[in-house]
């Protein structure tokens, strides 16, 4: 089976939540023996063909030229998420003859997604939570004849795994993100160790200040951010999930987060959970996790949540459900 999946960007260029999702699903079905390529419009960043744990991504930037690639790749199931979903969608319905399935990936609630799954009835609907799936339903956002599936991002232990570093930790710098909190935090506590992660998307908020340490972007997690990390903050506005924070829980770190729908189905009772706008509130649980006794016993709750998990069983009716089609 020919797959092909059309999106803006991809790893390991862009390192965020969906790409990392969306490429270790395409790896199951790699494992799986199928023949997987990517086509990406937006890709600013790296080579304009590359292979990346053996699939090949090429960069097709002009429409027209996405057709026309897309045409020579011939795919019996096209995948596809965000911006580029509508546009997955109206080419396979405008193909001649054999036209691909079509199968979206839906990584939030916003409205324009609601409205792609509604408009263009996908094959395949896959959501990243319960949460997110139980939305798209309640909103009727899943037409007749679309199968589901919930596809938690998945996590691939041994890649991420290593003794924890000495850091507070942020990773993507934007406003949505915290960014302004992550700086004013370390402004508050100039005694504390603090790391900030440039993101994959959005404006970063950067600020010179003697206890912060700026990451780069980075396709190397395990030895550039978890590694020195101790504890991860997430101070975000939305999180329909909140891959960062299991990613870290691999190792034992745990994570003190604003307490969004899918950062609660993430961490459940791992997680650490304080209102967004409350600084004294995150100081105070930083402080407390940064206690050696506090430290472990939410390391703990960090590595049980983790092994909770596994990817395995998701991966494997994901190929599934792909094969059906």
């Amino acid at each position: 089976m020919r797959v092909v999946a059309l999106v803006h960007y991809y790893v390991p260029w862009y390192m965020a939540g969906s790409e990392v999702m969306l490429h270790a699903m395409l790896r199951a079905l790699a494992d799986a023996g199928h023949h997987v390529e990517v086509v990406v419009t937006s890709h600013e960043r790296g080579p304009d063909e590359y292979r990346h744990e053996g699939i090949r991504v090429q960069c097709a930037g002009e429409r027209g030229s996405v057709v026309e690639l897309l045409d020579q790749l011939a795919p019996d199931v096209l995948v596809s998420h965000h911006q580029e979903a509508p546009h997955a969608a109206h080419y396979a319905r405008t193909r001649r003859g054999r036209s691909p399935r079509v199968a979206l990936v839906f990584h939030n609630t916003f409205p324009g997604a609601l409205a792609v799954c509604r408009r263009w009835r996908p094959d395949l609907a896959v959501f990243n939570t319960d949460w997110v799936a139980d939305y798209y339903r309640r909103r009727r956002a899943v037409m007749p004849g679309t199968q589901t599936l919930v596809v938690h991002p998945p996590v691939d232990a041994d890649r991420h795994r290593t003794r924890p570093g000495d850091r507070v930790t942020l990773v993507n710098l934007n406003r949505d993100k915290g960014g302004e909190i992550f700086c004013a935090l370390a402004e508050r506590m100039p005694d504390i160790h603090f790391m900030g992660v440039i993101g994959g998307h959005g404006e970063q908020i950067v600020r010179d200040l003697p206890n912060v340490r700026i990451q780069p972007h980075t396709p190397d997690p395990r030895r550039d951010i978890w590694a020195r990390t101790k504890v991860l903050l997430m101070p975000s506005v939305y999180e329909s999930y909140g891959l960062v924070s299991i990613e870290a829980a691999v190792s034992g770190i745990p994570t003190i987060a604003a307490p969004t729908p899918g950062l609660k189905e993430a961490l459940g009772e791992a997680g650490t959970w304080v209102r967004r706008t409350d600084l004294s509130g995150w100081e105070r649980e930083i402080r407390r996790l940064l206690e050696p006794g506090e430290w472990r016993l939410a390391s703990k709750k960090a590595k049980a949540r983790s092994a909770e998990l596994d990817p395995g069983e998701e991966l494997a009716e994901w190929v599934r459900m792909v094969e059906s089609l």
